[in-house]
């Protein structure tokens, strides 16, 4: 944990203000603020302080960014898609640890102090891709914290052997048991989802299971969800990711599921997905359900898009949703600023004293002109390190 004195900034535009950080948590915040003997002093040349963009669902071993450019080829159906991946990653020539620490500084440069990676886990990946993606955090992990998904990717129950591997995962490093549409993949959603609630249970896990089925079919999945939830009382404890079915289930249906998922604090991530109807972020924010914005997959194997930038993912909700208004723009990003902590449990977020000492600077009028034009951030803070600046990484293990 460090010390350092940011001087001439607006806190979530409010007054200038100089803000404190001692022993890697927020002392002060207020104007004149004198640095202790030997503490560092950043002049913020007023720009707009708050409180770091929270990255909950990306897929770090997956990821091509910052390498050559790869041509997307994308077969029709997600199973197609799966095994299209697997066999282009059999012949990369770069490791998953050299991937994942390039995404992880791209990141962190862009304002994400923290991300949720899922990791795929299979006989044939084994362990490998988590050693890889904790091997590349293991350079960096003070500029970023991290936790992992256990994710079977290519199925599970058809996958003799890669439960086991799930679990041994969580004694390796993950925190979280992943779970992946399982009426289509797996073709036995109540197989699927009994095998990864039991993991959990047994090893005090969180979960995080995407279920990109729609329609009928989603939603009598996640009512498995939910009721499983409620036996073993995990509430607070389970993501969804994805969940389409909110987006294009029958509106009664639709209702009383979010009515349950408030009930049970099951939470929702969305990456706005661009040709499909995505949950309704706002009505589940305004009916406590907790719910955030993430990446998903950034320039791989099944998208050249993405960039790393969430500030660019809260501003893709706010066109995609018609927000017009100051007010609409502050609540897009607080989907992916407070709402994305609040989801993932982060202790001591937030920009007050007594919070972590983590922080970013971007130069603006203000949050709402800040998210539609997203400037590069001008700085970057974790624990009262400076691990970015001008838009560049500057922590740990940088090139």
């Amino acid at each position: 944990m460090s010390d350092l004195l940011i001087t001439n900034v607006r806190p979530e535009d409010g007054p200038a203000a100089d803000i404190l950080i001692s022993g890697g948590r927020i002392a002060s915040i207020g104007p004149g603020l004198a640095a202790p003997p030997g503490c560092p002093v950043h002049d913020g040349k007023g720009a707009i302080a708050i409180a770091p963009l929270v990255e909950p669902h990306v897929h770090l071993d997956k990821i091509l960014w910052g390498l050559p450019w790869h041509p997307i080829n994308v077969p029709a159906g997600l199973r197609a898609m799966i095994d299209n991946e697997v066999e282009i990653r059999k012949s990369l020539p770069w490791s998953v640890e050299d991937r994942a620490g390039r995404l992880m500084r791209q990141c962190v440069a862009m304002g994400s102090t923290h991300i949720r990676s899922h990791v795929d886990i299979s006989t044939f990946y084994g362990l490998d891709n988590l050693h890889g993606v904790l091997a590349a955090w293991e350079k960096m992990q003070d500029a970023v914290g991290l936790e992992l998904v256990a994710f079977p990717q290519t199925g599970m129950l058809i996958d003799p052997g890669c439960a086991a591997l799930m679990e041994a995962a969580l004694d390796e490093g993950a925190s979280v048991v992943g779970g992946i549409d399982p009426g289509t993949i797996d073709g036995d959603p109540k197989g699927h989802l009994d095998t990864i609630f039991g993991i959990a249970d047994r090893k005090g896990a969180k979960i995080d299971i995407h279920l990109h089925e729609p329609g009928e079919l989603g939603l009598y999945e996640m009512g498995l969800i939910c009721d499983r939830t409620e036996a073993l009382g995990l509430q607070g404890r389970v993501v969804v990711s994805h969940a389409f079915c909110l987006g294009d289930g029958p509106p009664d249906k639709v209702a009383a599921m979010i009515d349950r998922l408030a009930a049970l604090q099951v939470g929702i991530i969305s990456a706005v997905p661009g040709e499909i109807a995505f949950p309704p972020m706002f009505d589940l924010a305004a009916r406590g359900v907790p719910c955030a914005l993430a990446s998903d997959s950034i320039r791989d194997t099944w998208n050249p898009h993405g960039n790393g930038d969430m500030l660019d993912r809260c501003w893709l909700f706010a066109f995609r949703s018609w927000c017009r208004t100051d007010a609409e723009l502050l609540a897009c990003l607080d989907l992916g600023t407070a709402r994305g902590a609040a989801l993932l449990g982060l202790p001591g977020y937030g920009l007050a004293p007594g919070c972590e000492g983590s922080l970013v600077l971007v130069e603006g009028e203000n949050r709402a002109q800040v998210l539609v034009d997203r400037p590069a951030r001008a700085l970057v803070v974790k624990a009262g390190r400076i691990v970015a600046e001008a838009g560049r990484y500057a922590g740990p293990g940088a090139p």
